[in-house]
């Protein structure tokens, strides 16, 4: 079964089983090509196209509950066909890293549009939410720096352009916590890394530290008093280097800026994005 298309991505991919013929082929057979194709039977079909809220949205807004609903239920079917908790198995391949991308954010943006859909609930999904369990416990790389996290894919859905044909829509309030990567997968991740700091919090501290003149430029243009930048970066980096302490009000001027500005994946992985959102919630509270 041939695929319908060929882009790029799947030339990488299937150039990794060329590259090192030694690791688990991540495109071993013709059935891993099935799996990937199923991808677009299974997706709503008339929804908006979009890098960063696909298949969430018709052209007149969210689609109705029962379409996402049936979307997760063949995918539980799908994982159900080789035994799981991946698509072809127990070993990882070229369909989960077509669906990847997809089923991160509807774990993230599902439960923003409509209450209680999780799709990580194991009382409704077990497959699936042994999927999501599998990808972080047995890939630290795609738990500590690949996925976003969900206070990022719900900023998303709050600007303009990725809703309701350019309106955002109505967010309902989250009532679950999402599942969350261990600090042992950073641990793991940055093992062999020497670029990476052993720790999320040293991570966070290191990019302030490295990113400084242009973190300071972009805060005073975003309205950030000039005089609370250099304070601000250095409090925020000591207080994560060392135990949690309140931050002065100069300070956490500056952190909450760093917070909202904030992008996972793109900025920081999940666990240190965690750190740096967890020091400014604390403060906001204290």
């Amino acid at each position: 079964m041939a695929l319908r298309q060929h882009p790029l991505q799947w030339i990488v991919v299937q150039a990794q089983d060329v590259e090192f013929p030694d690791m688990p082929k991540l495109w071993p057979n013709s059935a891993v090509t099935e799996l990937v194709n199923a991808f677009r039977s299974t997706f709503p079909k008339q929804t908006r196209p979009s890098s960063r809220a696909a298949f969430l949205f018709s052209w007149n807004g969210p689609i109705f509950r029962s379409e996402f609903e049936a979307t997760l239920d063949k995918t539980e079917d799908l994982l159900a066909n080789h035994g799981g908790p991946f698509f072809h198995g127990e070993q990882i391949s070229a369909a989960d890293c077509a669906w990847a991308p997809f089923l991160e954010r509807y774990a993230a943006q599902l439960p923003c549009l409509h209450r209680g859909l999780w799709p990580y609930d194991p009382s409704h999904w077990p497959r699936l939410g042994a999927w999501y369990e599998a990808m972080d416990a047995k890939f630290p790389a795609y738990s500590a720096r690949i996925r976003g996290d969900e206070v990022s894919w719900r900023k998303v859905l709050a600007q303009a352009g990725y809703g309701n044909a350019g309106v955002p829509p109505d967010l309902v309030e989250e009532d679950a916590e999402h599942p969350q990567p261990s600090v042992g997968a950073w641990a793991t991740y940055a093992a062999n890394r020497p670029h990476v700091a052993p720790t999320p919090h040293e991570e966070v501290a290191n990019r302030i530290v490295r990113n400084r003149e242009a973190l300071a430029k972009d805060a005073v243009a975003s309205g950030v008093n000039s005089e609370d930048v250099d304070e601000g970066l250095r409090a925020v980096a000591t207080a994560l280097l060392e135990e949690p302490k309140c931050l002065s009000r100069r300070a956490l001027s500056l952190a909450t800026y760093l917070d909202d500005r904030l992008c996972v994946p793109r900025d920081l992985g999940y666990l240190p994005g965690k750190a740096l959102r967890q020091l400014v919630r604390a403060c906001q509270e204290a």
